[in-house]
């Protein structure tokens, strides 16, 4: 079995940063005439699938703290349990 190594402060500043990601797109389609008005349809299309990719990532970002937690919270359920299971075969705890 493999030991796997997180910071729970490198996760959970991967989440802010990619929240900020998120935060930082600025879609402004009819600015300076940038879209023919015969594309509309594409239009509404591209800003359904924007509002969607943005969500998608605050979920996302949203897991990912709740998985930094997590693996806090077993990292420290895996040690206290190797230290009472220590105390209990009478071996020195470290």
């Amino acid at each position: 079995m493999s030991e796997i190594k997180v910071r729970e402060a490198s996760l959970q500043k991967y989440a802010t940063k990619l929240g900020n990601k998120g935060k930082a797109v600025e879609y402004l389609p009819m600015k300076e005439g940038n879209m023919a008005y015969s594309r509309a349809n594409s239009i509404n299309h591209f800003r359904t699938a924007m509002f969607d990719l943005v969500e998608a990532v605050d979920a996302f970002q949203g897991v990912v703290e709740t998985d930094a937690v997590r693996l806090k919270e077993l990292g420290l359920s895996f040690t206290n349990k190797d230290r009472e299971l220590e105390r209990t075969m009478g071996l020195e705890v470290k």
